[in-house]
């Protein structure tokens, strides 16, 4: 049977989206406080690098379980509802780290808070996409940066006033409290597009969207561009302090200028993207990304470092946002969810694993080459962009809306 379309009209839209900003940029302060903290609470728990890698392990797996949660959440729940349950998962991780627990209790509170954060992702994400081109998520996307943005100044300021770091933890406890009865009033009119057929399974839609090749390779995609991503903002702090022996507190505005270039980057290179084309324009982005790095690994020098991580963030900031949005237009409507929760999966095992093992080479001294790791890392993901000339990004053809769920997987992935 067809799907159909939730009916909104532009303002209701309009103020969905701002809404949907404001709340993803929460996850970002939660993906962007871990790399800000990290030396913080390696000193707090007398930790090793490899140990304190745990803590990305934990807030990844926490994002990996709920990916695959909001598959059955967002079949049998309404929006708001499985948003609400991210909330209270936010509350309870912070709520516990907000008393500096042991350290095994700590890495749990992690794992709640990424709980939360993936379902934010992935539920918002697939709203927009429901109805966006691109432009849309790239916005979405850019205010994840803007949360990550905020978080090491949130963190700074409270080093630099002898504030101990898990009180940082009252801000992400406040606003998730906060978010409860505004999802509620934003969301509770809105249905997600559902397919007429009632015997449809949660599982059922989790098997159409897994055997499609499409979006698994766009999964493929997506885990080694947040695994770029994570590995460079996971460390960079301790390489700037460690390797380039800045000072801590300032050193911490080198990753906040990091995330200043991925929102601008997000903001202002979704129109030459859909002017020249997704293909071309990842390739120039990743080939910059990568020189800018070069500066980083190569030139000894802190103002010189700074700015060629700001340029880093600005170049690599389109890729996840544009393959996550290509990539879900490859399965009708209802399955969007599904794809997108599939999608972040894919992208959590590559973001979990990069800054986990760089935590090992760094306990092995090998810190100093983060800049280097990373430029291999885009050059893979350049590497398997051009040699999948087949991939669906690579063409401009939208699913037809009147699919549906009984068309065979074969049959979507040749769409």
């Amino acid at each position: 049977m067809a799907a159909n379309r939730p009916q909104e009209t532009n303002g209701i839209r309009l103020c969905r989206l701002v809404f949907s900003f404001f709340v993803y940029a929460q996850a970002g302060m939660s993906d962007g406080s871990l790399g800000a903290q990290l030396d913080s609470i390696q000193s707090h728990y007398d930790l090793t690098f490899s140990v304190v890698s745990l803590i990305f392990l934990a807030n990844a797996a926490g994002w990996l379980l709920a990916s695959f949660l909001n598959i059955y959440l967002l079949h049998y729940l309404d929006l708001w509802r499985t948003l609400i349950l991210a909330s209270i998962s936010n509350i309870i991780g912070s709520a516990i780290i907000v008393s500096a627990p042991p350290f095994p209790v700590f890495v749990i509170a992690l794992f709640f808070i990424g709980i939360g954060a993936c379902i934010y992702d992935a539920s918002f994400a697939a709203y927009t996409a429901h109805f966006d081109e691109g432009p849309a998520m790239s916005l979405l996307f850019a205010a994840f940066g803007f949360g990550a943005l905020i978080a090491p100044l949130v963190v700074v300021a409270m080093l630099e006033n002898d504030v101990p770091w898990n009180m940082y933890y009252y801000v992400p406890l406040g606003i998730s409290i906060l978010n409860v009865p505004l999802l509620w009033i934003i969301f509770g009119s809105y249905s997600s597009p559902k397919v007429e057929n009632t015997q449809t399974t949660a599982l059922k839609s989790f098997t159409l969207v897994i055997r499609n090749h499409n979006v698994v390779a766009g999964g493929i995609l997506t885990a080694l561009s947040m695994a770029s991503g994570e590995i460079f903002t996971s460390w960079l702090v301790s390489f700037m302090t460690d390797i380039r022996h800045g000072n801590d507190a300032a050193m911490r505005y080198v990753l906040s200028g990091y995330w200043v270039g991925l929102i601008l980057g997000r903001l202002l290179l979704a129109y030459a993207t859909s002017r020249f084309g997704p293909g071309i324009s990842l390739t120039i982005y990743g080939t910059f990304a990568i020189g800018f790095l070069a500066v980083l690994q190569f030139v000894d020098n802190v103002p010189a470092n700074a700015v060629a991580a700001s340029l880093t963030g600005f170049f690599q900031a389109p890729s996840t946002p544009m393959i996550i949005s290509l990539s879900s237009k490859w399965v009708p409507p209802s399955l969007i969810g599904p794809a997108i929760s599939v999608l972040t999966a894919f992208g959590l095992v590559g973001s979990a694993l990069g800054p986990l093992c760089i935590g090992f080479v760094n306990s092995a001294g090998g810190l100093r080459y983060l800049p280097g790791i990373t430029m291999g890392a885009i050059t893979i993901t350049l590497g398997v962009w051009l040699l999948a000339p087949y991939a669906p990004w690579r063409r401009r053809i939208m699913v037809d809306p009147n699919q549906t769920l009984e068309m065979r997987p074969s049959e979507l992935s040749q769409r």
